[in-house]
């Protein structure tokens, strides 16, 4: 069936399921069949207080609507519903959630018929990717984690500050070059920059997303869903008002259709299930994505990511943004998934609340300047703090005059040692050091978004 860019049309109840395990008891998407003999979502919106369908419920044969009840936009403590954003940011984030639906209910076979599946597993948690094609340059791709030992927090914060995810260099495998939020609409409404540099073969690409987030609040279970997607072609230059980014030299941009995903806690406490839809443009023709390849590289690069974003040393920074919350916005997606302190506290790598001096420490390793000097509560902190900034502005110095062993000589962590290792044995230095040593420089436009978000 990948040969010839077919995929199997999946049935009522296959749609069916397909919307309850994304969005559980809180919508109900009825299909219609269609002249054609295919399934259409009739995505419409339940009137306000209206009692959510059991997540067992069938679909009925006559269609019907949509129930959102229960969604909540992140971080912000209103229904959709409730009018808490703008009028045009409330229907535009209404329109998404719908199209996030539309996405599932589209998408193609997976597990065995999917015209590539590759799985992996690492530590116990499981991964399933599969690829459908619904053109030559359409790719239809599901990919399903089971048991990811995040907390729920955990990943709002991964999602929230891609910034502080660490991206290394394997020989051999693709890099994904940049992560970056580089503009807001709403504090649950973002764009993205993704950058992914040449591999073998294959050009390198980047591409621009506009992403929007909820959580689900109701008694059918809490979990963060999100949709996300590229401005539409005939807004590449100006969307909603922002300058979307250019497309970088070299790179292809990648248009993406749709992205929806989900995050739910897992039967095994402490950790995440997390299942992503996605279709997306590919700038080379199917045909020429080898799927031994996908199936070889696949879980190479799943058991080397893995480590990277639930070790407990790359929590730090995340911590530190968590803790500083200068908006109360990680404070209002705790609320809304029900979590407190002490509930956090317990929890296995929580992103609770850390301990002053935890905190602070993480602040300083972060080069938080701001965060650190708010929780900085002793004279021995405050005096630490001075010899931090006064210690990486030297080491920027010594950068920026090409002096590398006087850099690696002020270099106090392996993960200093290594930027700085990196930063000279590539060339490829920032126009000011800063860039590279402050994650909150590290855009190529003014970044609109408080550090602490």
């Amino acid at each position: 069936m990948g040969a010839c860019g077919s995929k199997r049309a999946p049935n009522v109840e296959e749609r069916s399921e397909r919307l309850h395990e994304f969005f559980g008891a809180t919508i109900d998407c009825e299909v219609r069949p269609s002249g054609l003999g295919s399934a259409e979502a009739v995505a419409q919106d339940a009137e306000h207080g209206k009692a959510a369908p059991s997540a067992a419920a069938p679909a009925a044969a006559e269609g019907g609507p949509c129930v959102f009840e229960g969604m909540q936009p992140a971080g912000i403590n209103a229904r959709l519903s409730q009018g808490a954003l703008s009028p045009e940011d409330l229907e535009i984030q209404r329109t998404e959630l719908k199209e996030a639906a539309k996405l599932i209910d589209s998408m193609g076979a997976r597990g065995e018929e999917a015209a590539i599946l590759a799985p992996a597993e690492k530590d116990g948690c499981k991964y399933e990717l599969a690829i459908n094609w619904e053109s030559s340059h359409v790719a239809l791709v599901t990919q399903k984690m089971q048991a990811v030992p995040l907390s729920m927090l955990e990943c709002v914060a991964l999602v929230r500050e891609p910034d502080l995810i660490p991206l290394p260099k394997w020989p051999g495998l693709p890099r994904i070059e940049r992560i970056a939020l580089v503009h807001e609409f709403t504090p649950n409404n973002v764009v993205y920059h993704v950058s992914i540099e040449p591999w073998g073969p294959f050009p390198g690409c980047d591409s621009v997303c506009c992403a929007v987030g909820f959580v689900r609040t109701d008694e059918s279970g809490k979990a963060c869903v999100g949709f996300a997607r590229s401005p539409p072609e005939d807004e590449q230059e100006v969307h909603r008002g922002w300058s979307v980014l250019p497309k970088q030299k070299r790179r292809t941009r990648m248009q993406v259709d749709g992205c929806a995903w989900v995050v739910a806690p897992s039967a095994e406490e402490g950790k995440v299930d997390v299942t992503i839809f996605m279709k997306t443009r590919i700038p080379i023709p199917h045909w020429l994505v080898p799927p031994a390849l996908v199936r070889w590289v696949t879980p190479k690069v799943f058991r080397r990511i893995l480590p990277l974003l639930t070790a407990d040393k790359n929590k730090e920074p995340f911590r530190a943004r968590v803790a500083a919350d200068d908006r109360g916005w990680y404070t209002a997606v705790k609320k809304q998934l029900g979590l407190d302190v002490a509930d956090e506290d317990t929890a296995a790598g929580s992103l609770a609340a850390s301990p002053p001096d935890e905190g602070f420490a993480a602040a300083i390793r972060s080069y938080d300047w701001d965060a650190a000097e708010r929780l900085a509560t002793t004279a021995q902190q405050k005096a630490d703090l001075s010899d931090s900034r006064k210690r990486v502005k030297a080491l920027e110095a010594a950068v920026a005059a090409g002096r590398q062993q006087d850099a690696l000589a002020l270099a106090i962590s392996p993960v200093e040692e290594r930027k700085v290792r990196n930063y000279f044995k590539s060339k490829l230095a920032a126009s000011s050091p800063r860039g590279f040593f402050d994650p909150a420089a590290d855009y190529p436009t003014p970044r609109d978004v408080p550090a602490a978000a």
